[in-house]
C-alpha cells in the first residue's frame, strides 16, 4: 500500500509499511548560537517517584511548585527515573530541598548524579572542533538530506549518521534530547524551503524537543513520524496551534496509534484533528473532505473594509480629529493637552504574545529579531499581566498633569497617515448615552528617538524599587517598528472644542499582514502620494445611493468611472464623492474643484462657496 500525501502538486510523503527510509521559548533571538544553546542547562538532576502521572505533568508542577525549569527531560528505560537538565547548580541544590514533595499520589525525590557522562559536543569542541564546525557539520547534514525537487527534508534515523555520531551528538542523554533544537535553529538559518519532514525511526517518546520545528517550518505540510516510541495522544499539544497547515501525518508503529479498541482509534483521529485544523490524511486514511474543510476555514464574508463611519455627520469630525491628533503626536505633544481636562484618562499596555499569524513569524525572522518593549514596560497595564490592584491603579494617567507625564515617558514616533495610508484603518462610532464618539485607529508607527522623561521612565512603577531603573540605565533600547491599536473616546467641550475622556493605546510587536488589505487586489491603489490632505486616509466608507441626501445620478466611489479612478488615490476618490454630495456638482466640475483645491474637502467648500454665483447650470447634476 502506498499513497503520496501531496496530490495536484502539493508535495507529499511518501508511505510504505515497511520502509524506515521513506523519501519523506523563542529562537529568533539575535546572536542564538546552536553550539552555545546545546550546552546550556547541562547540569543533570534524576527524578524518582513520579510515575503517577504523566512525564510531562510532573516537569510542569515542577516548575510551578519549585520555580525552577526543568528542561530537555527523557525516562531513563533501565531505571525508570526522568533525566533533566537545569541551568545551574543552584537549581540543583533548589530540588534537592524539595525531595519529598507529593506529587500524584507519591513522593517526588530529587538526586543529584555525577556529570561525569560531560557534553560530548563540548569535549569535541576541546578536541580541535569549534563553534564553527558544529554549524558546519549540521548544515552539511541538513543539505545531504534535503530533497528540494520534492521539499522534502529526510531525517530519518539520525542516530546512526556517522557524521553526527563522530560529533558525539548521541553520546548522552543530555546531548540526545538537543540535537533537534539545534538542528531546526540552523534549519532556519539555512532558510530551506521545506514542505514535508520524516522523523521515522528516531526512537522519540515525546515532541518536545520538536516544538521549535513548529517555528522553522510553520507552514509544513506533511509530517512522518513512523515507527517512533510515542505512547501518548498528549505529546502532540507541543503543536498545537502552530502546524495550522499540516495536512498529512503519519503514526504507523507508534504505541498510541497500535491499539484494538475502534474507540479509542476514533478518539486519537478526533484529538489529532483537534490539533491539526487542516489535518486531511492520517496513516493512509482520508479522515475528512478536503474541499469541505478548505470551504469552512474559508472566510465567508467579503473583505472587511479600512474605514468605518456610523453615519455621515461624524465622518468629517472624525477624520480631521484623528489627523490633527497624529499629527501632533508625532511632532507636538505638549499640543494634545488642549484636549484633556481633570477628568481625562490615559492607560497604555503592551502585548508581546500576539496571535502566532505565520507570515508574521516569518517576517520577524528575516527582518530585526526580537521586538524591545523596554521603553513601554514600566507603564504597561496589561490586565494579564499587572495582578496588583495598587500597579493597576498606578497606570493609570489622571488629568493632563499625569497623562502629558507619561506621553514624555513613550519614544517619539513618526506615522506614515497620509503618505501610507494602507497601512491604517479607522473605526468610528456613537456613544449616544455619553454624546460622544469613539475612534479607533489601527496600524504602524516607526520609533525615531528615545523618550524626553528617561528619568522619570528609569524611577517609574513596576517591580522592587530601583530595579527598573538599573535596566534602563545600563540597556540601550533598540528603536524599532512597531504597530498599535487606539481607541479614542471623545466628547464635544465648550465652544465647539473636543475633549478626550478615555484614551486606551495598545502597543504590539510590527506585523505586514494587515487583516485589511486584500492581497489579491494589486491595481487597485495608485502608488502617487497626496500632497497637502488634511482628512486622513480612507477608501471605503463611500456613502450609500440609497441614502435621501444622496442626489439621483451622483455616484459612489464604487461606482465612479474607471477612467477617473485610475487617476485617483482612494483617498482622492473619497474627498469627490462628499465634494459631489455636498455641492450637487457633476462629475466634470467636481474634479475641477478637487483638483483647483488640492483635494482638501476644506478648502474645497470654501471655494464653491465664493464661485457657487458664477457657476453654470450645467455645472450641476441635471
Amino acid at each position: 500500500m502506498s499513497y503520496r500525501g501531496g496530490r495536484g502538486g502539493r508535495g507529499g510523503l511518501y508511505y510504505h509499511g515497511n520502509n524506515n527510509n521513506s523519501n519523506h521559548s523563542n529562537f529568533q533571538q539575535q546572536g542564538f548560537n546552536a553550539d552555545q544553546y546545546i550546552l546550556e542547562n547541562s547540569v543533570p538532576i534524576d527524578i524518582s517517584g513520579w510515575d503517577g502521572a504523566s512525564m510531562e505533568d510532573c516537569i510542569g508542577f515542577i516548575q510551578r511548585k519549585c520555580k525552577v525549569a526543568v528542561r530537555n527531560a527523557l525516562v531513563d528505560m533501565s531505571t525508570h527515573y526522568i533525566r533533566g537538565y537545569v541551568k545551574n547548580q543552584q537549581d540543583v541544590n533548589t530540588l534537592l530541598s524539595w525531595s519529598g514533595v507529593k506529587f500524584a499520589g507519591k513522593s517526588l525525590k530529587f538526586m543529584k548524579i555525577n556529570n561525569s557522562c560531560g557534553n560530548s559536543i563540548n569535549n569535541s569542541n576541546n578536541n580541535g572542533n569549534s563553534t564553527g564546525n558544529v554549524i558546519e557539520a549540521l548544515t552539511q547534514f541538513l543539505k545531504s538530506r534535503y530533497q528540494p525537487e520534492m521539499k522534502l527534508l529526510n531525517l530519518s534515523s539520525v542516530k546512526h549518521d556517522p557524521s553526527l555520531s563522530q560529533l558525539g551528538f548521541f553520546a548522552s542523554l543530555a546531548s540526545t534530547s538537543k540535537f533537534f533544537t539545534a538542528l531546526m535553529k540552523v534549519a532556519g538559518d539555512i532558510n530551506l524551503d521545506v514542505q514535508s519532514i520524516d522523523l521515522s525511526a528516531n526512537e522519540l517518546s515525546d515532541l518536545a524537543s520538536l516544538s521549535i520545528m513548529a517555528h522553522t517550518f510553520p507552514k509544513l505540510k506533511n509530517l512522518s513520524l513512523q515507527n517512533n516510541n510515542l505512547n501518548r495522544i498528549k505529546s502532540f499539544e507541543t503543536f498545537k496551534h502552530k502546524l495550522n497547515f499540516l495536512r498529512e501525518l503519519i503514526l504507523v508503529g507508534n504505541p498510541v496509534v497500535n491499539v484494538n479498541n475502534p474507540q479509542d482509534i476514533e478518539n486519537v483521529k478526533l484529538e489529532l484533528m483537534k490539533t491539526f485544523p487542516r489535518l486531511i490524511v492520517l496513516n493512509g486514511e482520508t479522515l475528512r473532505y478536503e474541499q469541505a474543510l478548505i470551504n469552512n476555514l474559508t472566510f465567508p464574508f467579503e473583505l472587511q473594509q479600512p474605514i468605518f463611519f456610523q453615519d455621515q455627520d461624524i465622518q468629517q469630525v472624525a477624520t480631521n480629529f484623528i489627523t490633527n491628533y497624529i499629527n501632533l503626536w508625532d511632532s507636538n505633544r505638549q499640543g494634545l493637552m488642549v484636549l484633556y481636562q481633570a477628568e481625562s484618562q490615559f492607560s497604555m499596555q503592551i502585548d508581546s504574545a500576539h496571535p502566532h499569524t505565520l507570515e508574521v513569524i516569518n517576517d520577524l525572522r528575516n527582518g530585526p529579531s526580537g521586538t524591545d518593549f523596554g521603553y513601554y514596560l514600566p507603564l504597561s497595564r496589561n490586565l494579564t499581566k499587572v495582578s496588583s490592584i495598587k500597579s493597576r491603579l498606578n497606570r493609570v494617567g489622571r488629568g493632563p498633569e499625569q497623562i502629558y507625564k507619561m506621553f514624555t515617558q513613550l519614544p517619539k514616533t513618526r506615522h506614515e497617515l497620509v503618505n501610507k495610508p494602507l497601512l491604517y484603518s479607522m473605526e468610528c462610532l456613537r456613544l449616544p448615552q455619553l454624546n460622544a464618539i469613539m475612534v479607533t485607529l489601527h496600524g504602524s508607527f516607526e520609533e525615531v528617538a528615545a523618550p524626553d522623561n528617561l528619568e522619570a521612565l528609569n524611577s517609574s512603577i513596576g517591580g522592587p524599587k530601583g530595579r527598573m531603573s538599573h535596566h534602563n540605565r545600563n540597556k540601550k533600547v533598540a528603536l524599532s517598528s512597531k504597530s498599535f491599536d487606539r481607541t479614542l473616546v471623545v466628547i464635544p467641550g465648550p465652544n465647539g472644542s473636543m475633549i478626550v475622556a478615555t484614551d486606551l493605546l495598545l502597543v504590539r510587536p510590527f506585523s505586514k499582514i494587515l487583516a485589511w488589505n486584500d492581497p489579491t487586489n494589486k491595481t487597485s491603489v495608485p502608488s502617487t502620494a497626496v500632497p497637502n490632505v488634511s482628512t486622513p486616509p480612507s477608501h471605503s466608507a463611500t456613502p450609500q445611493p440609497q441614502q435621501p441626501q444622496v442626489p439621483s445620478g451622483t455616484p459612489s466611489a464604487a461606482d465612479l468611472p474607471i477612467e477617473i479612478k485610475n487617476n485617483l488615490t482612494p483617498i482622492q476618490q473619497e474627498v469627490l464623492v462628499k465634494i459631489l454630495l455636498e455641492t450637487k456638482l457633476n462629475l466634470e466640475y467636481g474634479v475641477m474643484l478637487c483638483e483647483q483645491s488640492q483635494w482638501d474637502y476644506n478648502q474645497c467648500i470654501i471655494n464653491f462657496r465664493n464661485s457657487v454665483a458664477s457657476l453654470p447650470p450645467q455645472a450641476y447634476i441635471s
